[in-house]
């Protein structure tokens, strides 16, 4: 065999092997979602939660609770709205929209358990924050053994192999295959969008987290399981990126001074817990009327200095657009404010509205993202 042969062969055999790898790639991402379940048999399943724990759940699960109001709505997604007899106190208030009137307080929201109220449920299955997770054994063991798992989803990064996870443990797998090819419909777009622009054409920008309670300035950066995910990747740069974050932490405060001297161009405020500020039953006008407000109240801290809200490009967003199945339209607002010319096809507000009545079979009105892009 000649050398001009040989390499022609060696060439041959490189394209081979990178086709097959092409091939095999998309069997080993259903292999990383499939080895979180060990085992599967018609009495039990075995599977590892996001903290690590090897969790034995019996067969069937008839009676479930969540600590955590933000991963009800994917159980309720998927069809699992008759098992669920406990909730967070948090999800009446907060989520009322969704029913459930009659399930019982069991926690205070990812903080405390009320153990005796639980038991009297007898529970098949209690679901926590993967942030409670230090606590889940001496949970489950004050439960009397009750399994209890730490997930989580309401995170983008997790939410569609749990969502699968659940869909076995739930006998609900073609529900949440379902809601799966929807998050995946979406989820992609702004990436593939935004791969080519360059830093030039890339505004920045700072996201600020809020409560009722404490309207500060905090930052979110992109190591957040929910906001700064759903605005990592939309075709802009988060002043916020590089703070000296702990290992524990996803957020820190910062004060009005450290953001005026960054003066992002873009200006995002996240609603977090504010629910009468935007959302279910709000007008475009009562959601423009809060964020004026909120500006003039933050007039004493340089706020009017912004380039941001000098330039109208200042927004609120709601947390349920950036947690739960819904991370995805939030992805999509962000990217279509950052660049409107590049998702002029994509409505949020239409994806909302086909999100609620295939998945929740609700028809809401409301503002969850102002101005609506």
């Amino acid at each position: 065999m000649n050398k001009a042969n040989a390499i022609k062969i060696e060439q041959y055999i490189v394209l081979a092997m990178l086709f097959l790898s092409l091939l095999i790639m998309p069997c080993a991402a259903e292999i990383t979602i499939n080895e979180k379940i060990l085992d599967k048999t018609g009495d039990s399943i075995t599977v590892i939660d996001e903290i690590g724990r090897t969790v034995t759940v019996k067969l069937p699960v008839e009676n479930i609770i969540s600590t955590d109001y933000r991963q009800m709505e994917a159980l309720l997604a998927i069809g699992a709205r008759d098992m669920i007899v406990g909730v967070d106190n948090t999800f009446h208030k907060r989520m009322p929209y969704f029913g459930l009137k009659d399930a019982s307080d069991v926690a205070i929201h990812a903080q405390e358990v009320n153990y005796e109220q639980v038991l009297t449920l007898e529970p098949d299955l209690v679901i926590i924050p993967a942030r409670q997770g230090a606590t889940a054994d001496e949970i489950s063991e004050k439960l009397k053994g009750v399994p209890v798992l730490a997930m989580g989803l309401a995170s983008r990064d997790h939410i569609i192999p749990e969502t699968q996870i659940m869909g076995e443990i739930l006998d609900k797998e073609e529900e949440a295959s379902k809601l799966i090819s929807w998050i995946k419909k979406y989820d992609g777009i702004v990436e593939e969008r935004t791969r080519d622009l360059k830093e030039e054409d890339t505004p920045t920008f700072f996201y600020e987290y809020m409560s009722d309670l404490n309207k500060k300035w905090w930052s979110i950066a992109p190591n957040d399981p929910s906001a700064g995910r759903a605005a990592e990747g939309c075709g802009g740069r988060n002043v916020a990126y590089d703070l000296p974050l702990n290992e524990s932490a996803t957020t820190m405060e910062v004060g009005a001074e450290w953001v005026l001297t960054k003066d992002p161009d873009y200006f995002f405020m996240d609603f977090m817990s504010t629910g009468l500020m935007s959302g279910p039953g709000r007008t475009e006008e009562q959601v423009m009327h809060n964020l004026t407000k909120l500006i003039e109240e933050r007039e004493s801290e340089g706020f009017s200095n912004f380039t941001a809200v000098k330039t109208n490009h200042i927004y609120t967003l709601n947390r349920d657009f950036i947690s739960g199945p819904r991370w995805v339209i939030g992805h999509v607002c962000i990217a279509k404010w950052l660049h409107p010319d590049l998702f002029g096809d994509l409505s949020p507000d239409e994806m909302n509205k086909e999100y609620l009545k295939e998945f929740q079979g609700l028809e809401l009105k409301g503002t969850w993202a102002y101005p609506l892009p």
